[in-house]
């Protein structure tokens, strides 16, 4: 398993953590995701034969953030 920290644009309210959290839950292959408000950013667990950033990245986008 390889954990990621994405720093994410856009990040405003809880209701961002929510969408946020979903998107990146969504990605097959990913174990646990933490959104952090105040860090605005996600700490994202994965299974690397199974996902990968690009896909991670691909889902936070199409909930209409910005990963950095």
């Amino acid at each position: 398993m390889v954990q990621e920290i994405i720093r994410i644009e856009g990040l405003e309210c809880n209701h961002c953590v929510v969408r946020v959290g979903r998107a990146i839950a969504s990605v097959q292959g990913v174990m646990e995701v933490d959104v952090n408000l105040e860090k605005r950013e996600a700490v994202v667990n994965f299974e690397e034969t199974r996902t990968n950033m690009g896909k991670i990245r691909t889902a936070i986008r199409e909930a209409g953030y910005e990963p950095l």
